[in-house]
């Protein structure tokens, strides 16, 4: 499981009270120590008294230390009345800009004399209007004690969201290729990526990966390797024995050329040049990359490579996203529709009780073509996604939903998708300009996660019903 670091301020003003602070940092910190994937960074009793963050010496401390632990998000929160000097002006304002904020103000108690130790509902509207002026974004969880669950709940969704902005932002992206000639809803803008999320598109000739691929031995310990797993648990016609080779000598060539390049994610040239020359599919090729950590696009598409990333920072590395079309309306029954792509699923999304396939492509009129690993996808809920941009502007479509057990069955990698209104998606992928490609990923919580992500990016935000 990917680990997300994040600083926490626990800020307190003086008069109010000291040991309820102490305690009250505690309690948060024990309870953020059980959200999975979270690493807390925070001050502690050497650093500052108590633990807590209450004037500008104690600030630059924790600046310096969450400089020094590279922390890529914060949570602020109020253990007392709070202290917004300290807290936003002298900390958030002095970490880089735009980094993930996570806002809260715990709950108080009135003592038998009268008095309170706390007044944190009253000191958080200092630090938020502290937040605004300065156009931070951040994100507020509901005054709470934290116990109550909304408060692991919203910080666990934090982490996800600092996960997949750690992902997607400054993530190089490998152009293998050029696109498809009459695809033109898969175009991009470089600048844009650049300027907005500091992307890189890296292109790299599919002359460049044929090149390198020819000069890949079929002796070779990796390729032989490769071509083991490949063959492990699917059914592979006879006549295919050589395409696995070749398969494999592609993954190993891809592979190379991601590490040799520093790319986080491929968006691959994937029909028709290399069944021509090679009488192979990269299909299956991208799934299992998908599954080693390096998401992969179909068709060329740099924006819907982008979206991987994001999904599977938000999944925390744990769940391999599925590159998919949205695909069809089912024949019969209500709000559920086609999730599926040719046979490029990661392999780690496959029912149990479905063995795969190893076939020709299933569309395309090119003989042989082999390498497409067909299967029905897992049950269970799910998470949808696309970034798409228009005039400089990003939006991504979010919407939930679960795979559920139904035929028909159908050729290549899918999984029929039950939601609570399949034209209220429509309605609103048609009016924001969504293109047929998206993103599925097995884990439910990604979805929210994605919608706090979009707003630490600048992005528009629309979810399906």
């Amino acid at each position: 499981m990917q680990k997300v670091k994040v600083g926490f301020v626990p800020s307190h003003r003086v008069p109010f009270g000291e040991d309820w602070a102490a305690d009250m940092r505690a309690r948060c910190l024990k309870e953020m120590g059980k959200v999975p994937g979270l690493e807390v960074v925070a001050p502690d009793a050497s650093m500052t008294q108590g633990g807590v963050v209450r004037n500008l010496q104690d600030a630059r401390k924790v600046v310096k230390l969450f400089k020094d632990r590279e922390v890529t998000g914060v949570v602020v929160g109020g253990m007392t009345f709070g202290h917004e000097i300290s807290a936003v002006g002298g900390v958030l304002a002095n970490l880089p800009r735009g980094i993930p904020v996570l806002h809260f103000a715990t709950k108080g108690k009135v003592a038998e004399d009268g008095s309170r130790p706390s007044d944190s509902w009253c000191g958080q509207f200092m630090i938020t209007s502290a937040m605004k002026r300065r156009e931070i974004v951040f994100e507020h969880i509901p005054t709470c004690f934290p116990e109550e669950p909304v408060f692991a709940e919203s910080v666990a969704r934090f982490a996800r969201a600092c996960a997949a902005h750690q992902a997607f932002r400054g993530a190089r992206i490998g152009q293998i290729g050029t696109r498809p000639e009459e695809f033109e809803s898969v175009w991009w803008d470089e600048s844009s990526l650049q300027r907005d999320f500091n992307q890189t598109v890296v292109p790299v000739d599919l002359s460049d990966v044929f090149m390198h691929l020819d000069a890949v031995e079929p002796g070779d310990a990796d390729v032989r390797r490769v071509a083991k797993e490949i063959k492990e648990g699917i059914e592979i016609p006879s006549e295919a024995e050589e395409a696995v080779t070749t398969l494999a000598r592609m993954e190993v060539t891809l592979l190379r050329l991601a590490q040799e390049k520093e790319l986080d994610a491929l968006a691959v040239n994937c029909w028709e040049q290399v069944q021509k020359r090679y009488g192979i599919c990269v299909c299956s090729t991208l799934g299992r990359l998908g599954d080693q950590g390096i998401p992969c696009a179909c068709e060329v598409d740099v924006y819907g490579a982008a979206t991987l990333l994001a999904a599977r920072g938000a999944g925390l590395g744990e769940t391999a996203p599925h590159f998919i079309d949205w695909t069809e309306l089912h024949p019969e029954k209500e709000n559920i529709w086609l999730a599926w792509h040719c046979g490029n699923a990661p392999r780690s999304t496959c029912d149990a009780g479905c063995r795969p396939c190893l076939l020709e492509h299933s569309i395309l009129p090119l003989h042989p073509s082999w390498g497409t690993l067909e299967f029905v996808e897992k049950p269970g809920p799910a998470s949808f996604c696309r970034l798409v941009e228009y005039d400089g502007w990003f939006t991504m479509f979010i919407g939930s939903g679960e795979v559920v057990d139904t035929p028909p069955k159908v050729r290549g990698s899918y999984g029929w998708v039950k939601v609570a209104d399949a034209i209220d998606w429509e309605q609103k992928m048609v009016d924001h300009g969504i293109i047929h490609h998206g993103v599925m990923i097995h884990d439910p919580q990604v979805a929210d996660a994605l919608e706090s992500f979009c707003k630490f990016n600048g992005i528009e935000v629309v979810r399906g019903a």
